[in-house]
């Protein structure tokens, strides 16, 4: 005879795969557009929206074809264009989430980077991804907070990422403000197999705002400070692979890899001044890639160009 707490058990699992949903990028980007989309500004990002661009170069290190065999990383020094942004739709610097894009374009080859300030995601597949914008849309103009909280303690994606953020501190100037590509790309070696990494942009050094700098500076600080540093010199970050250890997840955005590990410098980016490039109005795809650099592996990737691709079309 089947015990009730089998029963139980098998009713909770089935119960759940009728209530999972898969969700398509289209759906995704709808619910972007549920919860951002303005009528002021229709035609600005729905997601990172206030932001400003820069520009400056990509230094690849003397020995940098030797850790990645790729033909991009032969020039000395590739242009690059760049979009700092907050995340969400969010128009208050005195919020924790940083963006940084960059479009490197070679002689022969371009490689775009989407990265962010945190090195884990919210979720690690489309399902987690629109359940986490589904459950924030108003319904009958009100958020169900109730529904959050709970949602967030049940979903482990969801509660491991807020247990994140509360680590993080608020950066005053993206000069001081680390940036992780947070999906595990794959790199040709001088052998010719591919190996799994992530990448870090490490500032000169890494710099909160205390409470008091908090509530003196207003909402609009990242573009003055940014302005204030690089009257002095280029702000630089150093670009590192970090290699996963054993029991690393290499497939999932929300795994973060605790501990010491294997890192190699690959080169330094050098962003010296404002843009007149109107980046706030294009696309940043990941998946623009140079030979000798493949996709992730990991069910967020695919999905998350495609995301870009429908919302910049209705933006235009």
């Amino acid at each position: 005879m089947r015990t009730l707490t089998s029963v139980f058990t098998a009713t909770l699992v089935a119960f759940s795969f009728c209530t999972a949903k898969d969700y398509s990028a289209q759906e995704i980007a709808d619910l972007f557009y549920q919860l951002n989309h303005t009528k002021i500004k229709p035609h600005a990002k729905i997601n990172h929206s206030k932001g400003f661009c820069a520009k400056g170069v990509f230094e690849p290190v003397a020995n940098a074809t030797k850790i990645v065999n790729s033909e991009f990383l032969k020039q000395k020094s590739i242009p690059i264009e760049v979009r700092y942004s907050l995340g969400g739709a969010l128009d208050n610097d005195n919020s924790k989430g940083r963006g940084m894009a960059i479009k490197m374009q070679g002689d022969t080859e371009s490689w775009t980077m989407v990265m962010l300030n945190a090195e884990i995601n919210f979720a690690k597949n489309a399902e987690e991804f629109g359940q986490f914008l589904e459950m924030r849309v108003p319904k009958d103009g009100k958020v169900d907070e109730a529904q959050i909280k709970k949602l967030t303690q049940e979903i482990d994606s969801f509660r491991n990422y807020e247990k994140y953020l509360q680590t993080m501190g608020i950066t005053k100037n993206v000069a001081y403000t680390p940036f992780f590509s947070t999906h595990t790309f794959h790199f040709k070696d001088s052998k010719g197999n591919y190996f799994p990494a992530r990448w870090r942009l490490e500032p000169t050094k890494v710099e909160y705002a205390n409470k008091q700098e908090l509530e003196t500076m207003g909402k609009d600080f990242l573009l003055e400070n940014f302005k204030d540093s690089i009257k002095k010199a280029p702000i630089v970050y150093k670009m590192y692979l970090t290699y996963p250890n054993k029991n690393d997840r290499i497939d999932d955005t929300t795994a973060l890899w605790k501990g010491k590990h294997k890192e190699v410098l690959l080169g330094n980016f050098k962003v010296d001044s404002l843009s007149d490039y109107e980046c706030n109005f294009e696309v940043f795809f990941p998946s623009d890639l140079p030979s000798g650099i493949s996709e992730p592996k990991d069910p967020l990737f695919q999905i998350r160009n495609e995301v870009y691709g429908i919302t910049f079309g209705f933006r235009n």
